[in-house]
């Protein structure tokens, strides 16, 4: 369904975002269904908020660990560390890999990677799918999952354990759920709300406005009106141009433009939607008409709290699940993804706290410096404590001192024959 061509002069010259809202639910321009994901990611909402997802996501780094009795140790001793850290396969780094992923992941609502083993049948990399080039099925005879790989005319057919695969919020737990799918309502009002700011800017012969015609303008005169209107009044560099009218006809010029109105707060209702669907707080896409000093470093750490930790979890478990074999796990080897990094403050604030862990006693000097990427140094395993610290009830060390060189005194003192 198309507009006719006077509600879109209505819409160009009123800035009736009413009328835009019509286009929209008929359709029109952006058209009906489901948006898919080039569409989306055109969506400039859409494509920042996947990007901060997923380049936050690349930077964190995948440690492996072996459980050592009530600790546990950092390893490199499993291929698996290799492909995480260096060497995904011979095509991309780790962050590329990490970083395409979750692309697809946010996107699709699945993460699908082929398993790239070795003669021996060991893992020695991993290569990932395009969602849309991935089709999981179930097999009505086995029952097993096949995860079918769309290459033009000819498609390779995946066992469940030749593929590592994360899926997104799913209702069976087994196939994600695609999030530009569910909210492709909130996307297509936002790419018609830029495809209405795009046409504005282009068409619009000067500010909005009415025409005001004394009586009914004929048709003749109405396909004369619009030709002129393209031809002579239309686009940038005719702005400003003298406008003949015929007929009677005036030109009312309006107080607000679109773009001073309803334009510019229904695009940021919309990026607002965006942020809500992603979860990613809005001055991280450069909304920031609400953010100060003090809220966005909350919301710095909410972001670490409520998205990238649970994003991180969901990793973590399949990898340990799909990438680690069972004696590898009873061996006590898991992944983890280390978020440490975003939660780092600045220099001042870490001094600080450092200061604090090193005072109480829960922090020795290659403690802190391990956490500053620093090396060890001879002696910095030492824990200290406050010389005051002695259990309940006891007398301070102090007391404890002076009472054990009073009795030393006393000794030496009997030794000598009292004449001291």
């Amino acid at each position: 369904m198309k507009l006719g061509i006077k509600n879109r002069i209505k819409i160009l010259m009123t800035g009736d975002i009413s009328d835009l809202n019509r286009a929209f639910l008929a359709g029109d321009e952006i058209g009906g269904g489901n948006v898919n994901a080039d569409m989306a990611m055109k969506y400039s909402a859409v494509s920042a908020c996947i990007r901060v997802r997923a380049e936050t996501f690349a930077t964190l780094p995948a440690i492996l660990y072996k459980k050592k009795g009530e600790g546990r140790e950092a390893m490199n001793d499993l291929m698996i560390h290799d492909i995480l850290h260096y060497r995904p396969n011979e095509e991309m780094s780790a962050f590329n890999f990490k970083e395409t992923t979750m692309t697809n992941f946010d996107l699709g609502g699945n993460s699908v990677c082929e398993k790239l083993m070795n003669k021996d049948g060991e893992l020695v990399g991993l290569y990932p799918y395009q969602h849309n080039k991935v089709e999981i099925k179930r097999n009505r005879e086995t029952h097993k999952l096949e995860y079918i790989i769309k290459n033009g005319s000819t498609n390779r057919v995946l066992s469940k354990d030749k593929v590592f695969h994360v899926p997104n919020l799913s209702y069976d737990g087994i196939v994600g759920l695609s999030p530009i799918a569910y909210a492709s309502e909130a996307i297509r009002l936002g790419l018609s709300y830029e495809k209405f700011g795009v046409n504005f800017y282009k068409n619009a012969a000067m500010p909005s406005g009415v025409f005001q015609h004394p009586t009914n303008l004929s048709d003749k005169a109405f396909d004369r009106l619009q030709k002129d209107l393209n031809k002579n009044y239309s686009g940038l560099r005719n702005t400003g141009t003298p406008m003949i009218l015929e007929e009677d006809m005036k030109w009312s010029p309006m107080s607000t433009t679109p773009i001073d109105a309803q334009l510019l707060e229904s695009k940021y209702f919309q990026l607002e939607d965006i942020c809500r669907i992603y979860r990613v707080p809005q001055h991280m896409v450069n909304k920031l008409d609400r953010s100060t000093f003090s809220n966005i470093e909350q919301q710095g750490i909410e972001f670490v709290m409520y998205t990238m930790l649970p994003i991180a979890k969901r990793w973590e478990d399949n990898i340990n699940m799909q990438l680690l074999t069972q004696k590898q796990r009873q061996e006590g080897y898991y992944i983890e993804f280390k978020l440490d990094g975003l939660l780092r403050g600045d220099q001042k604030s870490r001094s600080e706290a450092y200061a604090i862990g090193r005072q109480w006693g829960w922090l020795s000097v290659n403690d802190i410096r391990r956490l500053e990427n620093m090396p060890k140094i001879d002696n910095g395993d030492i824990y200290i404590q406050p010389l005051n610290f002695v259990e309940a009830g006891q007398p301070t060390q102090s007391i404890q001192a002076n009472a054990k060189l009073v009795e030393d005194i006393y000794e030496l003192i009997k030794e000598r024959g009292g004449k001291e």
